[in-house]
């Protein structure tokens, strides 16, 4: 459900009336690992990666806050939690945005998905174009006819309960980084993301208080050291 503008100005106000300390709190609690050139932080659920048009409330202007030399390499999606790396100057940012470019990261996420999907341990890959949808906005639909493809690798991790229903666990890995690709891909195969406010409905959304989609894990190779680097973060649903 968007925010009113009421409810948006409310918002902007909280947040430029937080101290410094808030800010250098915040940025010290989600930080994974931090050194001269890059910085991996847990973006929380909720909470958009980058400023929106109206909404100023976002991790990278808080960590500007903390640190006005943190730049921007990728986003998650504001419903989405989990691992996401900054630079702290703009050569590692030209380096590391590169890499995402050649599709060099390795990134792997946990869901949870309405229903019972599949057998614990099946594996497999989803590849089908996803773009943008006007008429829906903001959802994004499944297009065959879409020229740019879609690639997202999946393993079944488990089958579970969640509020008297049955859900699936599963590691997604997206080759391809289209927005929404993860969460459309699943709909796509008949099991929405658990708690999703942009696709669910009925019981898989209200089962759940935010999506379950977190970004558990993060591999890229160091923009000076030359060294892969690998960074977790357990799923928390």
């Amino acid at each position: 459900m968007p925010f009113t503008d009421e409810k948006i100005d409310a918002l902007n106000a909280e947040e430029n009336a937080y101290p410094p300390e808030f800010f250098r709190e915040f940025a010290q609690a989600v930080t994974v690992y931090e050194d001269d050139d890059i910085w991996v932080v847990d973006k929380p659920a909720g909470l958009l990666s980058v400023d929106g048009k109206t909404l100023k409330v976002s991790l990278l202007a808080r960590l500007e806050r903390a640190n006005p030399a943190v730049k921007l390499i990728h986003r998650l999606d504001m419903d989405t939690s989990g691992l996401l790396i900054f630079a702290k100057n703009a050569a590692a940012q030209t380096h590391i945005s590169k890499q995402f470019i050649e599709r060099l990261p390795q990134k792997s996420y946990q869901a949870r998905v309405f229903g019972q999907w599949q057998s614990v341990g099946a594996k497999g890959e989803i590849s089908v174009p996803v773009r943008y949808e006007p008429a829906t906005k903001p959802r994004h639909i499944v297009d065959p006819n879409w020229p740019k493809h879609a690639l997202t690798l999946y393993e079944v991790l488990a089958h579970e309960e969640c509020n008297g229903q049955t859900v699936t666990r599963v590691l997604l890995k997206p080759v391809t980084g289209r927005s929404h690709q993860l969460r459309v891909h699943m709909v796509h195969v008949g099991h929405v993301m658990v708690g999703d406010p942009i696709y669910a409905e009925g019981d898989a959304l209200t089962i759940a208080p935010r999506l379950n989609l977190h970004a558990q894990q993060l591999r890229l190779k160091h923009p000076t050291l030359g060294a892969w680097m690998d960074w977790e973060s357990p799923s928390p649903f």
